[in-house]
């Protein structure tokens, strides 16, 4: 009885291992960079989709808050990235300093790369202001390039 336990233990353990490795190996693969012109050809085809852009940050504009909820210090920048295929809005907020990480702090003419979602509604979005919120990428990283 006791060997059976032990075998069914060691089984489920390499079960674990092998969907793990799998699920790892996967993550391994680089995310090919998209230039921003093909994101603008159709952009609600890529409604929602990860992407990943490199080009020259132009018109930053800093972000500097707290998260409602928890009270906890927000980072980040609204700016323009551009490649030479085309310019697109990116929006990038972070936590400030989650343990040893910090948010990378955007500049003028900084050649980085944006990781993160396309958002581009089937319909024009205005603000209460009046600004067409239109085609953008909500950032999840952010990576000077040296």
């Amino acid at each position: 009885m006791r060997r059976r336990r032990l075998a069914m233990k060691l089984s489920v353990g390499i079960l674990l291992f092998r969907m793990l490795l799998m699920v790892g190996v996967n993550g391994w693969a680089a995310e090919p960079v998209t230039g921003i012109g093909s994101l603008l050809v159709n952009p609600s085809a890529v409604h929602r989709k990860v992407v990943k852009l490199e080009g020259v940050a132009k018109n930053v504009v800093v972000h500097a808050g707290s998260e409602l909820g928890t009270k906890q210090s927000l980072c980040g920048a609204e700016f323009q990235l551009e490649d030479s295929s085309g310019t697109i809005t990116v929006l990038y907020r972070s936590r400030c300093q989650v343990g040893a990480l910090r948010a990378t702090v955007v500049t003028e003419r900084m050649l980085c790369v944006v990781e993160g979602y396309m958002e581009a509604p089937p319909t024009m979005v205005r603000t209460p202001d009046g600004k067409d919120l239109g085609v953008r990428i909500m950032a999840h990283t952010v990576t000077p390039v040296q």
